[in-house]
């Protein structure tokens, strides 16, 4: 019997590891940042590992010292030497906005949308699958609307915009990826 279990247990990571699910992705980003009201655009960039499932480190190489980190349900962040501590599952916005970054490194685009109420839009351009979501509705919780760029070869995520209700844009672009 334990033979059956390590057989099984050894079929479903190959067939994990042929579908592209991988267990960690490292890469480089950079953040550009953008705030339609004062027309202020921020450059930044760092390295990222995520963990599956919910497992988030973006460190800040410039800025050097920032970073934003998803650990389960306790998010941490240090943008501009300003620090702070959330537990996600007490505040609405950052369980659904966290909940939406992991979900859109996954490729649950699907679960990004539900969580934001939006519409999808699926189009393939080149070697890319472009998924947009829209909001059907104004929310204080959610995005307005998210643009996601997944590579078809790869199936894993390019580009992701993040278009606040509130104006502010946030545009991700990652690079050098390496699944593990």
């Amino acid at each position: 019997m334990k033979k059956l279990g390590k057989t099984l247990l050894l079929v479903v990571a190959l067939v994990f590891s042929v579908a592209g699910f991988s267990q960690t992705i490292e890469c480089k980003y950079t953040h550009v940042k953008q705030i339609k009201a004062s027309g202020k655009t921020t450059n930044m960039a760092g390295t990222m590992t995520f963990v599956s499932p919910d497992k988030l480190t973006m460190n800040y190489t410039d800025p050097a010292g920032d970073y934003f980190i998803i650990d389960g349900k306790n998010v941490k962040i240090n943008m501009g030497g300003k620090k702070h501590n959330v537990n996600a599952d007490k505040v609405a916005r950052v369980r659904t906005q966290t909940n939406t970054l992991l979900n859109c490194i996954k490729g649950n685009y699907e679960q990004a949308a539900i969580d934001n109420k939006t519409d999808t839009e699926i189009k393939e351009e080149g070697g890319n699958k472009i998924v947009t979501l829209t909001a059907k509705k104004k929310s204080p919780k959610g995005y307005a609307r998210i643009v996601l760029t997944y590579g078809k070869a790869d199936n894993m995520l390019h580009h992701m915009v993040l278009e606040e209700f509130g104006g502010v844009v946030n545009t991700y672009t990652l690079s050098d990826i390496i699944t593990k």
